[in-house]
């Protein structure tokens, strides 16, 4: 065993014969010796904390001769190194592998996510777009693994990939699934992303799979526990500064009183407009910093207690860890969550291993929250935190609508009666074990376990008062909802495998059987009209209503693969599922998905030229996989409005089928001097039967159905370059990890009528990532044809549009002539003077077209890890190239005049505009306009690490406290993002629909680390 840098023996590396407890341990000179192996064809692997896992497959091993084993053990450690065990069943080296798997280890993630545990990947695996929509602790992300393949129906959504934990299918009832798994706990992600990868797991899985495993103990030293606690404390910040407008367009006296039309004083919600509107007086009492009243910064804070060993019998690993996330908004608790979770495995003897994982969640999220919206558009000049002269009833001390224009309600009172809380609990098991009672064959079965209720209660105690349409109080009856799900799943699998060499060609045959099932339960009650105040109980409603709902479906799966390598450089691998699945319509009961792939190692053939490429790679794969059916499009759905009349809804299709996703794949995968690594990859996907939503046939009196009409393709080119960039003996080394994709989407045929579908054009040719609406004229000749002869009464302004300024004027004369607020005719149409003006079609309707497009050019992550001796230093940056995000935030403010754009001070009178011009550029926030599309492009500096170890071999202070080693880190999540976009998050929307609303603000955290080990 040696370094593959100084060429050095390697001591203390962990040498495992896969599959039997046999190990052996390198020494001083870095040998090792295996005297009774086993005959056979067995894999083996090297293991040593700080260096790369190598591994030999298939060696075999023959009675009464030496076989020798040879491994140069690299410190940076490649994808190619690491070995797959999901989209495989049979563990397999990366370097070997026919498909596209990525593995990341812990060592990619020592920043770990405050979200859920899949914002672990983003920027880390190319081909994979992750968003978050909203900054509020514990929630969710949207994750597309390379192109959508179903959603296009209407408001639908691109399906998640098939998550699976330490072999357990997590439930696809779950919300927010991933939140229950502590991104502490991961000791791998394994990213399945194609077809042919994915078509192990059937018709869960056409939206790829991301298979999680967790620490186990297995990368310590033989004979070796280890204790270990972490802290980390600090805060949550709101990112950006919230710039309000400090000037208004009202009528103000210089002592401040506002006036009316007639210059009279009048309390502030009958004050009058400037006669020209513009946004240009200052305001001239006392302005507030809302972000400072209402935001807060949260302590955010984790804990864990962690003991693992490992040894030639048994590996462990138990966890505790406390999570708490409180956020940014006065008056909410955030997220809070404990998780526990105890892994065991054991070589029981030579034939017999078994292992069992076992992890339980609880958790508590306050999910209330204001309108953000009308947040941000009450006026700077309102103070959030003026004491009222009437406290409310109910102790809060502030006036409830401080705002006598919008009468919004104020946001320190929204979160001080919510009452809007989601308690959680999940519990995970799986047991497994593998019987080898021959060198050539083993049996294997794994039982799999997910449990997940939710309880959500939102409260309203009588005598609440509540803010009325017209800014008045009015006490509520009070309300009380309990809303109670709770999803269960198990899955067994049963395996059989066997392995023969034959020659030069190693022959490995596994045949599975699997079956699942999941069930999910809910009821909802609504208690209104209480009969008490202040009684939190159902029985004190003296109106009630329940709803249920129970689904229950279930899978059987016979899978058979098999394996062929030639002398270990043409490897081969083929795939056959046929699954039985409830979901099907009766027709379509069954179907059949699979693999077929092949990878060619050239860097093993003699006649290979470069020797400096220790692996050089190509490889195909084709592949079929599915995605099932929702419960119930098999069947009609009805209600009834409680007077006994029915209405029908969907019409159900007994004969639905999945949807088939068919992926072609080609790639090159090289290792460069055991350094660097990179993998290049092409992709060519279709996707048929897709579910829609089409108009039921009306003699059935039903309005829709869901059929299979519809076809979605893709095409992505993925890059990932990983190594070492600089090593040298004074311990100085830059590791690097970078990804990047480019992708582009397609829609060959919707199968029903077009419509428009909020901001998406569902049509046949018609990408779901484009942007449809309307846009204003910005050219003379977009103007209708009744003006073609009336041209010169039209200009365009310093904006870029179109506008009417009758004859003889221009669009700077509108306050010289006084031509603001009045109208001009020409031929016949009215318009308002210097307005944008809305483009039409021929036809006389609002013009409708393409107005942007989600899908950017290129989506980036660049991940640097630096080590010099003691010190370290992490840099994770992400961000994309192109691609465009819908300001939704900014129209808004635009319609409301209360964005930044508005204010009009310090412009020259012949630059200046009126709030109202504002609002017809945004349509007064009633139509999607194309002023509001703007370029995606940004970095964002997503994690920061910088730390040091306190080793206790030279820090007689940490060994003397019983360590043997302190662990100091500042971390930085979400530091900083650099673009061009001036919405709020350039970051929001899904990867396919990139819109930007008025959400909760997405976070700044700030924390430092105490690590101790003994």
């Amino acid at each position: 065993m040696t370094d593959v840098a100084t060429k050095q023996p390697v001591a203390g590396v962990n040498i495992f014969l896969v599959g039997t407890p046999i190990t052996a341990t390198t020494g001083a000179d870095g040998r090792y010796v295996i005297a009774s192996a086993p005959t056979g064809i067995f894999n083996i692997e090297a293991k040593r904390l700080g260096f790369g896992a190598q591994r030999a497959d298939n060696v075999r091993l023959i009675a009464d001769n030496v076989t020798t084993i040879n491994f140069s053990m690299s410190a940076a450690a490649t994808r190619l190194n690491e070995v797959t065990v999901a989209g495989t069943m049979d563990p397999v080296s990366v370097a070997k592998s026919t498909i596209s798997v990525d593995k990341i280890t812990a060592d990619n993630i020592p920043v770990p996510p405050t979200t859920s545990a899949a914002g672990a990947l983003v920027g880390k695996v190319a081909g994979v777009a992750i968003t978050r929509a909203s900054g509020a602790p514990g929630s969710g992300v949207n994750i597309v693994v390379r192109t959508p393949i179903s959603g296009i129906t209407q408001d639908g959504v691109s399906p998640s990939p098939l998550f699976v934990v330490d072999g357990i299918f997590l439930n696809q009832g779950q919300s927010v699934t991933t939140q229950d798994i502590e991104a502490m706990d991961i000791e791998s992600i394994e990213v399945i992303k194609g077809a042919a990868a994915a078509s192990l797991y059937g018709s869960r899985a056409a939206a790829g799979v991301i298979a999680i495993t967790t620490r186990r103990g297995r990368g310590l030293a033989l004979g070796t526990n280890q204790f270990q606690v972490r802290a980390e404390q600090g805060t949550d910040q709101f990112q950006d500064r919230l710039d309000k407008n400090q000037y208004h367009p009202f009528r103000q006296d210089a002592q401040g009183n506002w006036l009316d039309a007639n210059n009279a004083v009048v309390p502030r919600a009958q004050r009058a407009l400037t006669p020209t509107g513009f946004m240009d007086q200052p305001f001239r009492g006392q302005t507030y910093n809302h972000a400072a009243l209402f935001f807060r910064p949260g302590q955010f804070n984790t804990q864990q207690i962690q003991v693992q060993g490992n040894s030639a019998a048994s590996n462990y690993n138990i966890a505790y860890t406390r999570n708490a996330n409180p956020g940014i908004l006065e008056n909410n608790e955030g997220y809070m969550r404990h998780t526990l979770r105890l892994n065991v495995d054991s070589r029981v003897s030579e034939k017999l291993n078994v292992g069992v994982s076992m992890n339980h969640t609880r958790g508590v999220q306050d999910v209330s929250a204001p309108s953000f919206g009308n947040f941000y558009r009450i006026d700077t000049d309102v103070n959030l935190k003026e004491r009222s002269p009437f406290p409310s009833t109910n102790g809060f001390p502030y006036v409830i609508v401080p705002d006598s224009v919008t009468l919004f309600e104020n946001p320190l009172y929204t979160q001080f009666r919510a009452d809007n809380v989601v308690t959680r609990s999940r519990t995970l098991l799986n047991a497994n074990g593998v019987y080898r009672p021959t060198s050539w064959f083993s049996l294997s079965a794994d039982a799999n376990y997910d449990r997940g209720d939710n309880n959500q209660t939102t409260y309203t105690p009588r005598g609440t008062p509540l803010v009325t349409t017209s800014g008045g109080l009015s006490p509520s009856l009070g309300s009380l909802v309990e809303n109670n799900a709770g999803n269960g799943g198990w899955i067994f699998t049963g395996t059989g495998s066997l392995t023969k060499g034959i020659g030069d060609l190693t022959v490995r045959l596994s045949q599975r059987g699997e079956a699942r099932r999941e069930a999910n339960v809910s009821l909802t009650t609504t208690g209104t009209q209480f009969s008490t105040e202040g009684l939190k109980a159902m029985s004190q409603a003296t109106v009630r209503t329940t709803t249920n709902s129970r689904t229950d479906y279930r899978v059987i799966g016979s899978i058979t693969s098999l394996g062929l390598s030639f002398k270990e450089r043409y490897i081969g691998d083929f795939l056959v599922r046929r699954e039985g699945n409830s979901l099907f319509g009766r027709a379509n009961r069954w179907n059949t998905f699979g693999r077929a792939s092949a990878a060619w190692l050239l860097s093993e053939e003699g006649w290979f030229p470069f020797e400096n490429f220790n692996s050089f790679k190509l490889r195909y794969s084709y592949g079929v996989t599915g995605l099932n059916p929702g419960f119930s499009n098999q069947y009609e759905s009805m209600s009834s409005d409680g007077t006994g009349a029915i209405r029908r809804g969907t019409l159900g299709n007994v004969n639905i089928s999945p949807t088939f996703t068919k992926e072609e794949e080609i790639g090159l995968d090289v290792a460069y001097k055991s350094r660097l690594s990179g993998t290049l990859t092409y992709v060519r996907n279709t996707s048929r039967d897709v579910f829609v939503n089409v108009p039921a046939p009306a003699v059935t009196g039903y309005e829709v159905q869901v059929t299979n009409p519809a076809v979605l393709g893709g095409r992505i080119l993925e890059a990932t370059i990983q190594g070492a960039i600089l090593t040298n003996p004074k311990k100085l080394r830059w590791d690097v990890l970078i990804t990047a994709d480019r992708a582009s989407l397609s829609t060959g045929r919707f199968g029903r009528t077009c419509f428009q579908d909020d901001i998406q054009n569902k049509c046949d040719g018609i990408p779901v990532s484009q942007m449809w609406g309307m846009m204003n004229v910005e050219n003379l000749s977009q103007l209708p044809a009744i003006h073609r002869n009336s041209l010169a009464q039209f200009a365009v302004n310093d904006e870029g549009y179109v506008v009417a300024v009758g004859a003889g004027n221009t669009w700077r004369d509108g306050v010289a002539r006084n031509l603001w607020g009045t109208n001009v005719v020409i031929d016949g149409t009215t318009y308002r003077w210097g307005h944008p003006i809305l483009r039409r079609a021929e036809d006389g309707t609002n013009f409708y077209g393409k107005i942007g497009d989600s899908n950017p050019g290129l989506k980036f992550g660049f991940q640097n890890n630096f080590r010099y001796k003691d010190f370290r230093l992490f840099v994770q940056t992400n961000g994309q190239i192109g691609g465009n995000v819908y300001a939704g935030s900014n129209q808004l403010l635009y319609a409301s005049g209360d964005h930044p754009d508005v204010v009009q001070a310090g412009k020259p009178d012949e630059l200046k505009k009126p709030i109202t011009y504002y609002n017809a550029v945004a349509a007064n926030n009633t139509l999607w306009m194309r002023r509001f599309v703007q370029s995606g492009t940004h970095i964002n500096i997503a994690e920061v690490m910088f730390g040091y170890t306190l080793d206790a071999t030279r820090w007689r202070t940490i060994e003397r406290l019983g360590f043997s080693r302190m662990n100091l880190d500042l971390i930085g999540r979400n530091m900083r993002t650099f673009t061009g976009y001036t919405g709020l998050n350039v970051m929001n929307g899904s990867p396919t629909v990139r819109v930007d609303d008025t959400q909760y603000p997405m976070t700044r955290t700030l924390t430092g680390v105490v690590t101790l080990t003994f």
